[in-house]
């Protein structure tokens, strides 16, 4: 009988509290991933500070937790916070005509819309986004083509009834 280890294949995302995820639980990533030294590391952590994204939320820890939060990302300006084994996604944006993916679903091609903006992945946030139909930076394209090859979409049992797979639709 062959196990399979399903771990590697849970898409979504992996912010789902935002009191603890992404920016809490930055630091503690970063240092144990070496992005940051431990000096820089212990005095964030021993001095109480935590930093919410968006800044929803005031700054935990005295004054100076603000310049350590931006020694942090200093250091790491440079990453992709959504898969540290990849690049920051690329300035600008993909078109319209370039956003869309086909593929071949039961013989028919179809279509889809690759990847999304951030307007689409958090329409409820509550600050400056670029005014509609501007170039947006489009995250996660190769998620859905991946997601929408014939051969995964039969390694993963999803029928010719079942849409095309697309990150999110907006609403």
């Amino acid at each position: 009988m062959v196990k399979y280890n399903l771990a590697g294949f849970l898409v979504g995302n992996g912010a789902t509290n935002w009191d603890f995820d992404v920016s809490p639980s930055f630091p503690q990533t970063a240092y144990d991933f070496n992005l940051i030294p431990m000096s820089l590391y212990n005095n964030y952590t021993n001095s109480g500070c935590k930093v919410w994204f968006n800044d929803f939320k005031p700054i935990t820890g005295p004054p100076y937790c603000k310049d350590l939060w931006n020694q942090i990302t200093t250091l790491t300006k440079d990453l992709n916070w959504y898969d540290l084994y990849r690049p920051v996604y690329a300035e600008g944006g993909l078109s319209a005509e370039d956003r869309i993916g086909k593929t071949v679903i039961g013989g028919v091609e179809r279509t889809y819309r690759r990847g999304y903006t951030m307007r689409e992945y958090t329409p409820w946030l509550n600050r400056p986004m670029p005014i509609e139909g501007e170039m947006e930076q489009v995250m996660g394209a190769p998620v859905s083509d991946y997601l929408n090859q014939v051969n995964v979409r039969a390694a993963l049992h999803i029928g010719d009834e079942i849409q095309p797979w697309e990150e999110c639709n907006g609403n």
